[in-house]
């Protein structure tokens, strides 16, 4: 993943910006309904009053204590409504004082938010000269909106707000197409004026379950800091729910509850190449939001009316959004939220605790697309086209009690009981067909009939059915440890944790390898294309990367926890993508083709969910070899043949893209041409550590499948020959070279480390760079061995590379170190990932990983990194704690997943395993290590059994589905018919089930020295 500076990110995002805009107006479905124009007033009394709204921090235009025009909350001043006197092309800004707005030549001074102001706008009792006019805004990045232009201005003549966003902004002048320009006119009586009533949150709230994000103010009002592209309070507090394709984001308003929603198949784009951010290659798009703006009248701005007990959470373990807060009267209001799979809908849920207490107003919006809402019988739609697909949205609302209205702008329901909302959204987009698309005609009846069949459902039943599903994937993994409690919102969490890291920052370390799973599960169930930079989440027009699915490292972090934590199913999606784009589609044949090969398949750096490319180092085509791992992957941990069956033709069309493509060196080896270490270095180069590392990876999981597979496999005697040969002359990119100082003392001169280039010093390239790309041989693959000079050679290269890294480098290293056995360094790249960002690398408050901007890989990162400190199986030895940080004292992990589909649960305490089993579902041979194994009493399906250990490690096998306990403590105690196969294991005498003794002459099953048995 490409780093650039914040001011290059924001630099950059105004440029593409703009390049999408102009690009739209011909591409149909880009483009955005023009805004509502204000009504203008020739002269005299009377007209329209407005709040002049800038949608980048939601403030009015205000006069101000010092003579300025300032941006502020909107509160009803008569100095804050203004009406439009003139045309459009040209009139006056006055507000209910009389008083006209003018482009003044006094300064204002620079400020912490922005520098010095050279025109700033102010009151004044005369009209603006020329007056001004207003034109339909470029940027679309907060929504649509006008531009208001000084007519007389010379230079820079848009009105903008001058600074970083915040309270008190000025206004000077920029150019047009800026985000800080956009402008919308709101009637007083229909708008708040500001972000949301006043709150005050809960001082007593506990979650009900500890595995809870949760917060004391709404995500609308919570204080902005910085965080990069797209940056606002979405990004740093909203809540994420998903049921795997179609999700949202909570924002927990009072006023108006926003609930901004996504779906995965909702690009811009064609399967075309394009050049980067070009028209043709597309981006994610923001689908919209849906608002429940409050008609209670029970709130307000003011104290006396303030929603006191106020809470926002997220929880975990069942999946749900909850808002709660209290009115003045003492009426308690609650607002639940969830993604249903089952129902393929997101539904929210409005209770009060007294009757006829709930009225709202709702409304649809789209988000980055064409769209204009309809509304009838309780009901909202739309819905539009892009380059390639179709899509449509539709809500309906569900009272019970109260009355319910609906007009040209929305739905009204007035003192209901309770009130649910039911929201579905899809698109035409099919990964199998030549199109991308089916059943286009369709679309909306099915979109219509997946909300007519939630909305026949009672909340209940919709709940229950949710959390079922939900639990039957996220309950299958727990990781726990001791001591630790959630009595401090998140925010105050990762704040403390930056402070202190005592008991609170094993909260945290324990809510963030939870949140890595509720994400992978939200995120990657349902069409096969997988999750991309941001999961199935953006509101943001202008998306940092496109959102887009990234191969150099990015899109397979999204799925190193899916086998590991024992969600292999979330896996599913990427791997059908992988085997669809390489077996049924053109286009990443087209891209081989291109390479100059015949034969096989590949992709490049960036990519869309249509096969479509952009032009960014498009030499990068290694891809197809690590994404080839993955497939390969999931056969170890299921050993599922049917599926290795399936999929192995796009396992051996890679194989043969690098069979064929593969240059015999001087030295007798075959190397990879003209490829890169990403992202620094030599632009092109052969025998790059990086691509022959994979190359060895692909060719050997390859020869292992075909022994899988045997005839089944139908490789060729020939291709059988040469992919036989090219590995075993393959050079395995793992060669060293000394360290000669040149970028400092982190470690010794003279030291060994791995070679990144072949032929180039690693002085070539970046100093600390963030990418690893030369250590997959340790992380994600197992091509090194604890204990060998390579091994040293690429913890010295680690350590070289220090700890300092973008969100998820950090959780890339967690997972190096973790391999390495360091369990106190990977913890320690664990603080730095869960700093607050602030507008660098960490988390935002709502946990999500921090680039800066928001990426998702890294939260799947640092997940799987906590799984490798407590158990590893990759090399095919399960590895019991191998890197257990020393803070980590006492805790336990259940439910993981091994290689060979072992199941793995383990306790510690006082950094010592107390208890281990394994459950041995397909009846495996297990090796298992652990560093005080021969101390342990082993227990077979119950049976105490003795077990050979040698250097630490035992083999230990079983029937489908036998269990084994390693008791390191004494206090595993077998039971029932168990503890008599235990107590009778060597006593000669025969037992009946019941655990009586019986004579010889008994029949039926027994049980004699311990072992089951049927006596006839």
């Amino acid at each position: 993943m490409k780093k650039f500076t914040l001011f290059f990110i924001a630099l950059v995002a105004c440029f593409f910006a703009g390049v999408e805009c102009i690009s739209a107006a011909t591409a149909g479905g880009l483009k955005k309904a023009s805004p509502k124009l204000p009504e203008f007033v020739t002269s005299g009394d009377g007209g329209t009053y407005y709040y002049v709204k800038f949608l980048r921090n939601e403030k009015v235009m205000s006069v101000s204590s010092d003579n300025c025009i300032r941006l502020y909350a909107g509160s009803g001043e008569s100095s804050q409504q203004w009406r439009l006197v003139g045309s459009q092309n040209n009139f006056q800004f006055q507000n209910k004082d009389g008083q006209y707005i003018v482009v003044s030549s006094q300064s204002l001074g620079a400020t912490s938010t922005g520098a010095a102001n050279p025109n700033p706008l102010r009151p004044s009792t005369s009209e603006q000269p020329g007056g001004f006019k207003l034109q339909v805004a470029p940027n679309t990045d907060n929504g649509t909106g006008w531009e208001i232009v000084a007519n007389s201005k010379s230079g820079n003549n848009v009105v903008n707000l001058w600074g970083d966003p915040g309270d008190g902004n000025s206004i000077g002048f920029w150019k047009t197409n800026d985000q800080n320009n956009v402008v919308v006119f709101v009637k007083p009586d229909s708008d708040l004026g500001a972000a949301d009533y006043k709150t005050v949150g809960s001082m007593t709230f506990k979650p009900e379950n500890k595995l809870t994000l949760w917060y004391t103010e709404p995500a609308t009002t919570a204080q902005l800091y910085s965080g990069g592209q797209g940056y606002s309070n979405w990004m740093e507090y909203a809540l994420p729910i998903g049921d795997g394709q179609f999700g949202a984001c909570l924002f927990g308003g009072v006023y108006k509850d926003e609930i901004q929603f996504n779906e995965k198949t909702l690009w811009s784009g064609t399967p075309a190449r394009s050049s980067q951010g070009g028209k043709g290659y597309g981006k994610y798009e923001n689908f919209g939001s849906i608002y429940a703006k409050d008609l209670s009248g029970e709130f307000g701005l003011t104290t006396d009316k303030a929603a006191s007990d106020y809470v926002r959470l997220l929880d975990l373990t069942t999946a749900t959004g909850k808002t709660m807060f209290k009115s003045a009267a003492g009426v308690e209001y609650t607002r639940e939220y969830i993604a249903s799979n089952p129902a393929r809908v997101v539904v929210a849920h409005y209770t009060a605790s007294k009757g006829g207490k709930l009225s709202f107003r709702f409304t649809m919006a789209p988000g980055s697309i064409t769209a204009d809402p309809t509304y009838a019988d309780g009901e909202g739609t739309f819905s539009g086209k892009l380059e390639t697909i179709s899509y449509n949205a539709r809500m309906k609302v569900i009272p019970t009690g109260g009355t319910m209205t609906t007009d040209e702008e929305g739905i009204e329901v007035i003192g209901a009981d309770e009130i649910m909302v039911v929201l579905g959204g899809g698109t035409d987009f099919d990964a199998y067909e030549s199109t991308y698309t089916k059943n286009t005609s369709a679309l909306a009846q099915t979109i219509a009939d997946r909300v007519a069949a939630a909305a026949e459902k009672s909340w209940a039943d919709l709940y229950a059915e949710h959390v079922a599903d939900y639990q039957s994937f996220f309950g299958r993994c727990d990781f726990d440890l001791a001591g630790t409690k959630n009595d401090m919102t998140t925010n105050r969490l990762i704040d403390s944790y930056n402070g202190g890291r005592g008991a609170d920052a094993l909260m945290l370390e324990q809510l963030y390898f939870a949140y890595g799973r509720y994400l992978e599960i939200s995120s990657s169930r349902g069409v096969d294309s997988p999750s991309n930079l941001q999961g199935i989440w953006n509101n943001i027009n202008g998306v940092a990367w496109n959102s887009d699915i990234h191969s150099n490292i990015n899109v397979q972090m999204n799925y190193w926890p899916a086998e590991p934590t024992n969600l292999s199913e979330m896996h599913m999606p990427f791997l059908n993508y992988i085997w669809a784009m390489a077996e049924k589609q053109p286009q990443w044949k087209q891209w081989a083709k291109l390479q100059g090969q015949d034969r096989g398949w590949t992709c490049f750096t960036e990519n869309n969910i249509f096969g479509g490319v952009s032009a960014f180092k498009n030499n990068y085509v290694i891809a197809n070899a690590w994404y080839a791992t993955h497939l390969w992957q999931h056969y170890r941990y299921t050993l599922d043949r049917e599926y290795l069956k399936r999929v192995f033709p796009a396992m051996l069309s890679a194989s043969q893209f690098w069979m064929d493509r593969l240059k015999l060196a001087s030295d007798g080896t075959y190397e990879c041409p003209n490829e890169w270490s990403p992202e620094h270095g030599p632009e092109s180069e052969n025998g790059v550590a990086h691509a022959q590392q994979l190359v060895y990876d692909l060719f050997c999981n390859t020869l292992a499948a075909i022994d899988v597979l045997g005839d089944d496999a139908e490789v060729s005697a020939t291709d059988l020959g040469i992919l036989r040969d090219r590995f075993a002359k393959l050079d395995k990119g793992l060669a060293t070279e000394n360290y000669t100082g040149y970028f400092g003392t982190a470690i010794p001169t003279g030291s060994k480390i791995l070679r990144e280039w072949k032929y180039s010093s690693y002085t070539r390239g970046e100093n600390g760079h963030r990418h690893m790309s030369h250590l997959m041989c340790l992380y994600p693959f197992s091509q090194i061995e604890p204990g060998t000079e390579l091994f040293d050679a690429a913890v010295n290269s680690m350590k070289l590379r220090g700890d300092g890294a973008t969100g998820w480098s950090m959780g890339w290293k967690m997972n190096l170190w973790a391999r390495a056995l360091d369990g106190d360094h990977a913890r320690k790249i664990l603080n730095n990932a869960l700093a607050h960002s602030n507008g660098g690398a960490g988390v935002f408050y709502n946990l999500f990983d921090s680039h800066a901007p928001f990426q998702i890989d890294g939260n799947f990162g640092a997940c799987a990194g906590i799984a490798e400190m407590i158990m590893q199986s990759n090399s095919g030895l399960i590895r019991i704690l191998p890197a257990l940080p020393s803070a980590w004292t006492e805790g336990h992990m259940h439910g993981m997943k091994a290689v060979g589909d072992v199941t793995v649960s383990i306790d510690w305490k006082n950094g010592e395993a107390t208890r281990v089993e394994l459950t041995n579902n397909q009846g495996q041979t297990m090796r298992v290590h652990y560093k005080n194994l021969a101390k342990a009493k082993v227990y077979v399906d119950n049976v105490l059994t003795e077990v050979a250990v040698k250097d630490n490690v035992a083999t230990l096998t079983g029937a489908n589905g036998s269990v084994v306990v390693l008791d390191f403590d004494g206090s595993f105690t077998p039971t029932g018919i168990d503890a008599v196969k235990t107590e009778a294991a060597h006593d000669g005498y025969i037992y009946n089930v019941s655990g009586q003794r019986v004579n010889d002459s008994y029949k039926g099953l027994i049980i004699k020295n311990g072992k089951k048995m049927l006596k006839k």
